[in-house]
């Protein structure tokens, strides 16, 4: 009989405070993280679940117990991403040390959410969540705000309607205000009404990208392309050639357009021709990705990794349909021609199988991922503690 004391940190905040590999093995190792993340941020809650998990440990084996400690981290990008990390990690230690029950130690904040993936490995023993105390009228108020913004479900219930409202009145005015300086000249400018637009149109796209996570969606995009950059070769020629694809399409988007004296048909026709070699530029890079998995995964692994990339590259295809559609309703709608209504047919078709298309490729491909566990991270390499008896 062994139990595994386990301390879990979904949003990785070792690894993104404190610098932490994980998973972190062995009491040494987890009191060394708990004091580097304690000293980079002494208000988060993990650290004090670590010192929490030490002295379960403790007290289990002055009890007699055999009994390990470990600490597994997830990603910042919490959801998906984060929980397939932790169970990776999870899966390594339990083959590593084999315990037979597991203490959940946890802070309470977002690893709830873990347990149940955690029962469908390992029995739970017990479940040990540690909430620091603060003074009362601070926890009442200030606590209560801090987790309400950290849920997705209440930012995107509450605060993205708030953006959606204001992003639309701050669009909807500068419209009617760029009509009037266009009918009346600069003369009719309010600063007043311009400072409203600015503003509400500011707060819109802010509260948007808050419910979204638009910022950690950015970051974590720019990790991924410094990582592709720094740990692979082929992946970044094809990401290199998607980008110069892209800039042709952009190029010759805007060459188009300076033949048109319509505004509305000079954009329609810049997205017209951005449109295709933006998605070309996405099916070479997934080609990219393809020729990578190839070199990393076992043989196993690549046929599952070639059909994932695959219903990728469908979606894409779908998508970009789609949008090509839509365009061309528009520019059939800005022109007088022969073949107007085979051109609508044509757009309506393309709209009409785009999105069908792109509906059951983007179904399948979760169906297929999920199914067949594909996943295209790097976990970190365990910690291993040095220290058999402890301090």
């Amino acid at each position: 009989m062994k139990t595994l004391v386990l301390c879990i940190d979904r949003d990785n905040d070792f690894g993104e405070k404190a610098g932490v590999k994980s998973p972190i093995l062995g009491r040494q190792s987890n009191l060394d993280a708990a004091l580097s993340l304690i000293l980079k941020d002494p208000e988060d809650s993990d650290s004090n679940a670590v010192f929490s998990g030490i002295s379960t440990y403790d007290n289990l084996v002055k009890a007699g117990e055999n009994v390990d400690i470990a600490t597994i981290c997830g990603d910042k990008m919490v959801g998906e991403i984060s929980d397939s990390i932790l169970m990776k990690q999870l899966d390594h230690i339990v083959s590593t040390i084999q315990p037979t029950d597991v203490i959940i130690v946890s802070d309470g904040a977002e690893d709830e959410y873990v347990i149940p993936l955690v029962m469908s490995r390992i029995k739970i023993r017990t479940i040990k969540k540690v909430i620091i105390r603060q003074e009362k009228n601070i926890e009442s108020i200030y606590y209560i705000i801090v987790k309400a913004l950290k849920e997705e479900k209440f930012l995107r219930k509450v605060i993205a309607p708030v953006g959606v409202v204001l992003l639309v009145l701050g669009i909807v005015m500068l419209l009617v205000l760029i009509l009037r300086i266009y009918l009346y000249g600069l003369g009719i400018l309010d600063p007043g009404t311009a400072a409203y637009i600015g503003v509400s149109t500011a707060l819109g796209i802010y509260f948007l990208g808050k419910a979204y996570t638009v910022g950690k969606r950015l970051s974590y995009a720019a990790y991924r392309i410094t990582e592709e950059f720094l740990y692979t070769r082929i992946t970044v020629f094809f990401f290199l050639v998607a980008v110069a694809l892209f800039g042709f399409g952009v190029y010759l988007g805007y060459s188009a357009s300076l033949h048109s004296s319509n505004l509305f048909l000079a954009i329609i026709i810049t997205l017209y021709r951005i449109v295709p070699f933006t998605i070309l530029a996405i099916v070479i890079y997934d080609l990219g990705r393809i020729i990578e998995g190839f070199t990393i995964y076992e043989k196993g692994k690549r046929k599952n990794i070639l059909v994932s990339y695959l219903l990728s590259a469908g979606y894409s295809i779908g998508f970009s349909a789609a949008v090509m559609g839509l365009l061309s309703f528009g520019a059939a709608g800005l022109q007088q021609f022969s073949l107007k209504s085979l051109y609508d047919y044509l757009a309506l078709v393309l709209t009409i199988g785009g999105i069908a298309s792109g509906i059951v490729f983007s179904r399948e491909k979760k169906k297929y991922d999920s199914k067949h566990e594909v996943l295209d991270i790097r976990a970190g390499a365990p910690q291993e503690d040095n220290s058999k008896n402890g301090i």
